[in-house]
This record gives structure tokens, C-alpha cells and sequence, in this order.
């Protein structure tokens, strides 16, 4: 039995045409249109991220005898979790870290039932100090204050629920 070769024929769309035809942009100029395009928003991501942190600190500083609601924390929660979209977004390191912490005390604040305010307010004051336009802290500064950041987590033994964190914000195991 011999086999016969069988040629497969595929149309000519219009689509094909469009898609062989030289020109458009290059993968550089894209990137770089895109990251202006990014760029230009800044003002309104800007607007958002101070519009969430001065929504979380009003929760917050009403906290009636450093007890916040479980309300209150779920609101904190979805606050904090835009300030971390928008810092992340533009590329503002520090404050993005500081709002994922956020985010990690918030949630183990609600999962254990507990409701302390310090933890949050700590956050919510290296945040501000953190914001764009704000004290503008050196790298080291920023480093330290993410370093205490982590040591009030591992105080309260919440685990970091956000991907990617740097090793280096986590202060090393302390023997006993």
C-alpha cells in the first residue's frame, strides 16, 4: 500500500492579507506609545490612590477605643487594595509594598476575629509618609520603615498573602 501525499489548502482571508501586509508600528514603539499612554493617567491615579488613603485614614482615626468594626476592616481592605492596583500601576515601589502589608493585616485582622486599630494606623501613617509628593524618603528610608512594617506583621504572625514579595522586606528569624 502506498501513501499518496495529501496537499492541504488553506484559503486566502482578508484578515491573512491585512496580517502579511508590511508596516504598523515597531514592538519599541508600542511599548513606549503604551507607557505614555500610562503616563498620562497618572493625576487620575494620583487622585484615586490619596482619595482611598484618606478614606482609610477617616476610618480609621474613628476608631472608638482603638477597636475597629469588622465593616470597617473589609472597607480597609478594599481601600488598601487600590492603593496597591495604582501604586503598582506607576511604579511606586515602597507604597505598593506598605499597601500589600496593609492588605495582609486587614485580612488576618478579620480571619482571627480581632479588630485592634494600632496595627492599621502604623500602616495607614508609613503610607502617608510613603505617598507621592509627599516627605519623599530616601531608598533607606523607605527600606527601614517596610522592614518595621514586616515586624508588626510577624508580631501579630500574619503571613504575607501578596505574590512577588521581596525577601528583604522580612526581617530575618529572631531565636529564642
Amino acid at each position: 500500500m502506498t501513501r499518496v501525499a495529501k496537499k492541504i489548502h488553506f484559503p486566502t482571508t482578508r484578515l491573512a492579507e491585512l496580517a502579511a501586509r508590511p508596516g504598523g508600528v515597531t514592538r519599541t514603539t508600542a511599548l513606549e506609545e503604551a507607557a505614555k499612554s500610562v503616563q498620562s493617567m497618572l493625576d487620575i491615579g494620583l487622585e484615586t490612590t490619596h482619595h482611598a488613603l484618606t478614606s482609610i485614614e477617616t476610618i480609621t482615626y474613628s476608631a472608638k477605643n482603638g477597636e475597629l468594626q469588622p465593616g470597617d476592616m473589609q472597607n480597609i481592605l478594599r481601600q488598601a487594595d487600590h492603593i496597591v492596583t495604582m501604586a503598582a500601576t506607576f511604579n511606586f515601589a515602597g507604597l505598593e509594598e506598605a499597601a500589600k502589608s496593609l492588605c495582609d493585616v486587614a485580612d488576618g485582622l478579620i480571619s482571627r476575629g480581632m479588630s485592634d486599630a494600632a496595627p492599621v494606623i502604623v500602616h495607614v501613617q508609613s503610607m502617608r509618609l510613603m505617598m507621592p509628593g509627599g516627605a519623599g524618603l530616601s531608598e533607606d528610608a523607605v527600606a527601614h520603615i517596610l522592614g518595621e512594617l514586616a515586624r508588626v506583621r510577624q508580631h501579630y504572625e500574619f503571613v504575607r498573602l501578596s505574590v512577588g514579595a521581596p525577601a528583604e522586606t522580612d526581617p530575618p528569624e529572631i531565636a529564642e
